[in-house]
């Protein structure tokens, strides 16, 4: 049992991608809105994707796609999962699509006219949808500013968890992303959160596909963009990391001039070391006896190393050692994590001389506190006073009130789980670190 964050828990709706190969000279809003089907999804057996819900006022409804419904082709083109089904559904907002369905052991074919992806709305701020050009592919950015700003504005750049999930979903009126960026943006910062290749609008290879560097370099060219913004003041650019985002944060401070750090739910010790704490509390949250959680543990280090460390195909590895699946399963492809295990975690805070903001809430089972004592700790040590730790209880590694680590475990790992809630003190917790150092707009009634 391993579970990483920090959006894991997200339903896959097949709110559906759309591309198109544009020149890289284009306009900010050559990207078109994918398209969107409005239907849950899960793998079916024996191929294809079974329908688990639909959305009113979506096509899906609209066509007559029903729950339980079988998806067993796109445009006459066999379906393998829900992957494959995503990659053949994808294409702008606008056009058709035939699905090719099995409903009650009968076959049909429906007709499907994909919707324009939503755009988030909020009065008190304005978002524009604009592109980036990142290895020679347009990727999606949304920047939030305060409405109707004029003039320079500070600014913050989101770097978000690990895996391959969408910043860009209006749908969800509890997205942390949307909701810490737009809380921000009321205050007079101008935020700028940048989707992942492949996912979304954004063109680029497969998410699943791409490594740590190839990630971590496509902030820094999302950074240098915030920074040139005609709203943005170059010198007052903050980055927050979130998750993995704990770790790319510092190393970008150090190439470019970060005016300060906020991480939250991150990591602050060894890759390796942090599995097997995170291992650790999860086969005991899932309640493994004290030797059967030490010899998950022993075999977890041992298919970790194999993989990792020695670089061992993962496939190769299976064939040798089986009992390994469940410990080498990842939420990015193994060169990411092999990247990762290398890496000195404590080595970039001790060289950054700004402000750091450590956030952690308690019932995160993903992430330790120690390691967010450990961050502020080195921090301080090199340059008293600069590291502050924030404690937040009840709040999970989704950003979410869930209260402790085994509800926020239990939601996340057992059927039948029940909506989650944005944790709005998570947003005053950034806001105000914020707000010390920088003039902020009043907050709205």
């Amino acid at each position: 049992m391993h579970v990483f964050g920090p959006l894991l828990g997200r339903i896959a709706l097949a709110f559906v991608l759309g591309s198109l190969i544009c020149n890289a000279a284009t306009a900010r809003d050559a990207l078109p809105r994918r398209g969107i089907l409005g239907a849950g999804t899960s793998n079916a057996e024996g191929g294809g994707v079974t329908i688990t819900a639909v959305l009113p006022s979506l096509p899906a409804a609209a066509a007559g796609l029903q729950r339980g419904d079988v998806i067993k082709s796109v445009d006459g083109a066999p379906v393998a999962d829900t992957a494959d089904f995503l990659k053949k559904l994808r294409r702008p907002g606008g056009r058709s699509v035939a699905l090719g369905i099995v409903r009650g052991g009968n076959a049909m074919t429906l007709t499907v006219v994909l919707a324009e992806a939503l755009k988030e709305h909020d009065p008190a701020v304005d978002t524009s949808y604009d592109a980036l050009e990142i290895d020679h592919s347009l990727r999606r950015t949304l920047v939030t500013r305060p409405h109707g700003a004029n003039g320079k504005h500070p600014a913050v750049l989101f770097v978000g968890g690990i895996g391959c999930y969408s910043i860009d979903v209006a749908t969800n009126a509890d997205d942390a992303y949307m909701r810490l960026a737009h809380d921000l943006s009321k205050r007079g910062f101008v935020t700028m959160r940048l989707e992942k290749s492949g996912i979304g609008d954004s063109e680029g290879p497969p998410c699943p596909t791409v490594d740590y560097v190839t990630e971590a370099a496509s902030y820094t060219v999302a950074f240098d963009a915030l920074r040139a913004d005609p709203s943005v003041d170059p010198a007052r650019v903050y980055v927050f990391g979130h998750s993995i985002g704990s770790v790319i944060a510092p190393r970008l401070a150090l190439q470019k001039p970060v005016a300060g750090i906020a991480v939250a739910e991150g990591v602050g010790r060894d890759w390796f070391e942090y599995e097997l704490i995170n291992s650790r509390r999860q086969e005991e949250l899932a309640g493994g006896t004290p030797a059967e959680v030490d010899g998950a543990l022993l075999l977890k280090e041992e298919c970790m190393h194999r993989m990792l460390v020695e670089k061992q195909d993962r496939d190769a590895l299976l064939r040798v050692k089986p009992d390994c699946k469940d410990y080498v399963q990842y939420p990015a492809p193994p060169a990411y994590f092999q990247q990762l295990v290398g890496f000195n975690m404590a080595e970039p805070w001790s060289k950054l001389s700004i402000p750091v903001l450590a956030i952690y809430g308690t019932a995160d089972f993903i992430t330790d506190e120690s390691d967010h004592r450990r961050i502020v700790d080195i921090v301080n040590g090199v340059h008293p006073g600069n590291g502050k730790l924030e404690l937040i209880d009840g709040m999970d590694h989704y950003l979410v009130a869930a209260g402790t680590q085994r509800a926020s475990f239990d939601r996340v790992t057992k059927p039948g789980s029940t909506p989650v809630k944005y944790d709005e003190r998570f947003s005053a917790a950034v806001v105000n670190w914020l707000c010390a150092r920088e003039r902020c707009a009043p907050a709205l009634n």
